[in-house]
């Protein structure tokens, strides 16, 4: 299916004009789809697995759609790349472990090859403005469906004052850092739009969707998490008040009402245990000092197989086998850097390294330094926990290749522009 679209791909790098069409297309549903799929999530990571909707909807885009169909230059790197590691690093187990490969490891490669299928399509697809504006604002408003899960089980356990496991509505719990970076990508979003929209109730509404997605990762007690959100409203308010003079009081205005809530809001539900957890506590403890051994693990098992990894699930085995354990479980290296490195190899690692560096440079190029601010989400994901494979992860990266591709073929809009024609 996929290979049948390469053919169209040398055309699809030309830029095309904004479609007049008042349409938005199956692509862009398929990605405002993704965060709302944690309402159903199955596992405590919220995998690319559980976001079934969006990945069905991408696929009818597929089928239906010929603009799904023709794929940019980065995507059929991306895309042909990561498949053929898989290929390969599957035959070498298979010559050399064959014991390795069973029904769960070859699910885990094809539902690799998803993602990366995923991905490609939506990067390639010529976004019109109001696409564009259905995508953010989507992904802003999903954080009230996140958060949802949390509140409702904090309310549950009658205002429990340690960290809370939000549960999904098919009663599966999830990770809280694993969820703590998903609501990182919706309050950065709704950051970005808050600050952008000119309608007032807009604005207080995307306000709004900050301070909820704020609450939500105190609840979590995620450090990581809280501190890359404030990394992501520091360096925006930055790059927004550094270089826009218009709307700049209006949006002052807006901080300091926001201010407030958030300061009141902190005093509600951030407990005694919580902000010692956040500020007073050291980050050397068990946690940190396990996943330091988990990266150490995976870089001394790696020089086994450089090139192509161990191929996807495969380094659990080694894993358990290093750790003394009885059976291989399903776990991490708890960082993103070495998981690809361990289930792909330096080649692997590469292509994840262009990827970001390739939407940071095409960001640059565009000057929307606001965009910018977004990239610790990414570092977060790629160093402090395993997120090869979640929803969080290639969010992110879509988001990033999405903006910029949609502001370097339109160079004269902006995030100042962008939602202009809804004033």
């Amino acid at each position: 299916m996929i290979l049948m679209s390469i053919e169209s791909s040398c055309c699809s790098e030309v830029p095309v004009k904004e479609s007049v069409s008042s349409r938005v297309g199956l692509v862009p549903w398929a990605i405002s789809l993704m965060p709302f799929c944690i309402l159903f999530a199955t596992e405590d990571s919220f995998t690319f697995q559980t976001a079934i909707p969006a990945i069905a909807v991408m696929m009818m885009a597929f089928v239906f759609s010929p603009q799904a169909r023709k794929y940019s230059k980065h995507a059929l790197i991306i895309m042909i790349g990561f498949i053929t590691i898989i290929g390969i690093s599957e035959c070498i187990t298979i010559l050399h472990d064959d014991y390795l490969i069973t029904n769960k490891t070859l699910i885990r490669a094809f539902m690799f090859c998803v993602i990366v299928w995923f991905y490609a399509t939506a990067v390639s697809y010529h976004y019109s403005r109001k696409e564009i504006c259905f995508i953010l604002k989507s992904i802003s408003i999903s954080v009230f469906f996140s958060s949802f899960l949390e509140f409702l089980e904090y309310f549950k356990k009658g205002g429990y004052f340690g960290r809370v496991y939000p549960v999904s509505l098919r009663g599966h719990q999830l990770d809280a850092n694993y969820f703590a970076l998903l609501i990182v990508v919706q309050v950065a979003i709704a950051y970005i739009v808050a600050l952008h929209v000119y309608k007032a109730r807009e604005k207080i509404l995307f306000f709004i969707c900050v301070g909820v997605g704020l609450i939500s990762i105190i609840l979590t007690g995620s450090r990581s998490g809280l501190m890359c959100v404030f990394l992501i409203l520091g360096l925006g308010a930055i790059f927004y008040f550094g270089k826009t003079s218009k709307g700049r009081r209006r949006n002052t205005f807006f901080f300091l009402i926001f201010g407030i809530f958030l300061y009141a809001a902190s005093s509600r539900f951030m407990s005694g245990w919580m902000f010692d957890r956040f500020f007073a506590n050291s980050y050397k403890d068990d946690s940190n000092e396990q996943r330091v051994v988990y990266w150490i693990n995976a870089v001394n098992r790696w020089p086994q197989r450089p090139v192509f990894g161990f191929g996807v699930g495969n380094y659990n085995y080694f894993f358990a086998k290093d750790q003394g354990l009885a059976e291989a479980g399903a776990v991490t290296t708890h960082g993103t850097l070495t998981d690809f490195l361990v289930d792909f190899g330096i080649l692997g690692l590469f292509l994840f390294i262009y990827m970001v560096c390739s939407c940071v440079r095409l960001l640059l190029r565009t000057h929307n330094y606001m965009i910018i601010s977004l990239l610790p989400g990414i570092i977060v994901c790629s160093i402090i926990i395993g997120a090869e494979r979640t929803v969080a992860l290639w969010l992110w990266l879509m988001l990033f290749r999405i903006l910029g591709e949609y502001f370097n073929h339109n160079h004269d809009e902006s995030l100042s522009t962008l939602f202009i024609k809804e004033k």
